[in-house]
């Protein structure tokens, strides 16, 4: 027999969470479907943005310093560099800090409020077919499932969005890829004689190593994260020699860039309207990551918080779930992420003039540069976005 569902969610990370919890809460019969049990290791960054932090006290009823308690966040910076190589383009704080996590812990965090919340949750769960006109899910053993919607967040490899008539080869075109490694805070490599960032306590990326991405240092409470990423289409095959001339950079053994981890990162490869029939996309499944720095976080809780409301509008008032879903990826996410695209094209494709492109665009932003990159400020010449934190 086939199961039955107002809405299957395949994929338990923030998007789907998110889009489980909104729905969840509304009183919706929704399962989640993840092929991982949780927790589980994601390999990120793990950086919050003011307006990440904001979708969790909307939608969540969280807040930093809650997050910060419980240990869900583990540090709270508002300091940050950026760098041309060996060459500090720009340092300070922002008016908000940024805030870092563990993906197991976060994910897990954000699961387990969906689960309270009502939704029925199936982890160990391999999908193996969707239909997305008739809303069937079928798992690798057999088992079946209709939702009257369902909305892919199983990732940048989404099954989801294969089953899709997207264009795979534009998809393909512009994804980006990201390696990346973590040393606990009291390894003795971090001992000897190595780059100060390696012991500041502000998050720092790197312009100048790679043509089309970025390097960066990011200071979590027991542990740096340092990786490189960018556009991968293109210098794809740079990833690892680059990696190696980056982790030398930071005077630490080129061993640690042979271990490094690699993942698939939406780069520019956002799909406008993703939906299909039944079916909506979220989070990076559907691309949705900025395309300049490559924040994921807050595009996967927004977007998952849209798809949710739009299935709900479907469900409760007969409403067009895409054209919801549409207005408020057109609202929120994507002048976002095609300004963000157009930054990016020009300050990289300036590379070749040396730092002084990079260096006129971050000082002549100023502090707004920073209100940028949290959300208080658009993409689109810095205008004002949202009113921020009192």
């Amino acid at each position: 027999m086939i199961e039955t569902h107002d809405a299957v969610i395949i994929g338990a990370g923030p998007a789907g969470s998110t889009a489980a919890h909104v729905l969840a809460r509304k009183g919706v019969r929704v399962l989640v479907l993840d092929k991982a049990e949780f927790p589980r290791d994601k390999l990120c960054a793990g950086l919050l943005t003011w307006k990440a932090v904001d979708v969790l006290e909307r939608v969540y009823g969280d807040t930093a310093e809650g997050l910060l308690a419980s240990g869900v966040f583990n540090a709270a910076q508002p300091g940050y560099a950026i760098r041309f190589r060996d060459r500090i383009i720009a340092s300070g704080e922002t008016l908000y800090p940024f805030h870092f996590t563990s993906r197991r812990v976060f994910d897990k965090h954000l699961l387990d409020q969906a689960v309270r919340a009502g939704a029925d949750v199936r982890l160990g769960s391999h999908v193996a077919f969707v239909d997305p006109l008739a809303g069937v899910v079928r798992l690798d053993d057999g088992r079946e499932f209709r939702g009257r919607y369902v909305i892919g967040c199983d990732g940048a490899a989404s099954l989801v969005r294969r089953a899709c008539p997207f264009d795979s080869a534009a998809w393909k075109a512009g994804m980006g890829g990201a390696l990346e490694f973590s040393l606990p805070r009291t390894d003795p490599l971090l001992a000897g004689a190595v780059h100060p960032d390696l012991s500041a306590d502000h998050p720092t990326v790197y312009a100048g190593f790679l043509r089309a991405g970025y390097g960066w240092v990011f200071p979590h409470a027991d542990r740096l994260i340092i990786g490189i990423g960018g556009h991968s289409a293109r210098h794809g095959r740079e990833f690892r020699a680059k990696l190696r001339e980056f982790v030398a950079f930071l005077g630490l053994p080129e061993r640690l860039a042979d271990a490094a981890k690699g993942h698939g990162l939406p780069y520019g490869n956002y799909i406008k309207t993703p939906w299909h029939g039944r079916t909506l996309l979220a989070g990076d499944a559907a691309g949705l990551v900025e395309t300049l720095f490559g924040e994921g976080i807050y595009y996967a809780l927004h977007s998952g918080e849209l798809a949710g409301e739009a299935v709900s509008a479907a469900l409760t008032r007969n409403a067009d779930p895409a054209a919801v879903y549409g207005q408020g990826l057109n609202r929120d996410i994507l002048p976002e992420l095609i300004w963000s695209h157009r930054l990016r094209r020009v300050l990289y494709a300036s590379q070749s003039w040396g730092f002084l492109p990079l260096l006129c665009f971050v000082r002549c932003g100023g502090r707004l540069f920073g209100e940028m990159v949290h959300g208080l400020r658009s993409y689109r010449l810095l205008l004002p976005r949202a009113k921020g934190p009192a």
